[in-house]
């Protein structure tokens, strides 16, 4: 710092003897301090083998001439093709190229005019890429059906930020923000910049937004290094870009178009609108259903319960009826035996009673007995034998005199 100092200083200057390149990089640092925009009319322009353009810029008033360079990466970024009478501002400084001594202007951005040639250059821009198939809707690759992790680049300042915050739905997207400039040629480097930051940062979809205006304010998102970018952008890219007449280039080689960031909102959230619109007349429907069922099974158990209550009251009636029944049998056939029985029991003792040898015995007979027993037959007793003889009211003994048998 104290050098820099020293440099600007006309007593340093004085005071001291400089070699050749000690002395341009002391006035390469001074000339560095102006940096300015330039408008001028481009002419004897040349390309070298490194990519890098020389170039003239003609004041159209007096014929003043300023040479000018363009490094080769600095051209691709501003995205103007350079020829002769185009009318131009270049933004760089002056420097000094020490091996020949000429001094030029540095050009770090260029940008076109007038709106003649911003449109010419548009036009062409466009049938280069229609040609190349950049916009071709075949090549354009499809949102996820429910995207979560979101790419934002567009500028922190002003309405299109909150206007897309204020409608995006509340789907738990994770929303990785870019600040980055929209307007104006070092929107260009920003913009690029941001994609190839958000390239490292694992998003389902990338949304580049900004609001409407002229063709000339929309320069940046007709730059062809900037399309080319967002073209190989790993993720589905969304422009939402406003525009007066002309769509940017950009926006036709998106692989989604849409012109507003309340719009973006929107095409972020319609899978999941739906999807939350198909859950809650799932709810409706799965809550008609259930209940439903259970007026069903309830209908159903009631039902069974009556029947089953019927059952058993019919089954009880006829048990009942059965029992009735069986004891009237029971009995009946318990009586009718009764009643028999006491008539077998009468018959019985009538027979006895019939049989009964002391009844026998009052009639008149009576039982003649030996050692051995009753005598049924004369076979068993002989004449001389002695034998008792009963009789209804007493015993006697006899002898046998003497035996006669029947004829």
């Amino acid at each position: 710092m104290e050098n820099s100092k020293k440099s600007f200083s006309r007593e340093f200057l004085k005071s001291n003897i400089f070699t050749v390149s000690a002395y341009i990089s002391i006035l390469n640092g001074i000339l560095n301090l102006c940096e300015a925009k330039i408008k001028g009319e481009v002419g004897e322009v040349k390309k070298s083998s490194a990519g890098h353009v020389y170039f003239s810029l003609k004041d159209k008033k007096d014929n003043s001439v300023l040479s000018c360079v363009i490094w080769n990466y600095d051209y691709r970024v501003c995205g103007v093709e350079l020829e002769d009478g185009l009318e131009v501002i270049a933004e760089g400084m002056p420097d000094i190229y020490a091996p020949n001594g000429r001094i030029s202007f540095k050009a770090k951005t260029i940008q076109l005019v007038g709106e003649g040639d911003l449109k010419k250059a548009y036009d062409k821009l466009k049938k280069k890429l229609e040609d190349e198939g950049v916009f071709n809707e075949e090549r354009k690759r499809s949102l996820p059906s429910f995207p979560k992790r979101v790419g934002l680049i567009t500028s922190r300042y002003g309405a299109v930020i909150n206007d897309f915050l204020s409608n995006i739905g509340h789907y738990g997207f994770e929303i990785k923000f870019i600040d980055s400039r929209v307007e104006g040629q070092e929107a260009i480097r920003d913009l690029i910049s941001a994609i190839r930051t958000m390239k490292a940062q694992e998003v389902d979809v990338l949304l580049i937004m900004r609001g409407g205006g002229s063709l000339e304010s929309f320069m940046a998102f007709n730059n062809e290094a900037l399309i080319r970018e967002a073209v190989s952008f790993p993720a589905p890219v969304i422009a939402a870009l406003g525009h007066d007449k002309d769509i940017p280039l950009l926006a036709l080689a998106a692989d989604k178009y849409v012109s507003t960031p309340t719009a973006s909102a929107m095409l972020l959230n319609t899978n999941w609108d739906r999807a939350e619109s198909s859950l809650r007349e799932y709810r409706v429907m799965m809550f008609g259903y259930m209940s439903s069922l259970i007026s069903q099974r309830m209908s159903f158990l009631q039902s069974s319960a009556l029947r089953i209550s019927n059952y058993f009251d019919q089954f009880l009636n006829d048990f009942r009826v059965r029992e009735a029944y069986i004891k009237s049998v029971i009995n009946g056939k318990m009586e009718g035996a009764f009643v028999d029985n006491m008539k077998s029991i009468e018959m019985a003792t009538r027979i006895i009673a019939l049989n009964d040898p002391k009844r026998n015995l009052k009639l008149g007979y009576c039982i003649v007995r030996t050692s051995e027993g009753i005598v049924r037959s004369v076979d068993r007793i002989k004449k001389g034998d002695l034998v008792d003889i009963e009789l209804y009211n007493a015993f006697m003994e006899s002898e046998i005199k003497g035996i006669r048998k029947k004829n």
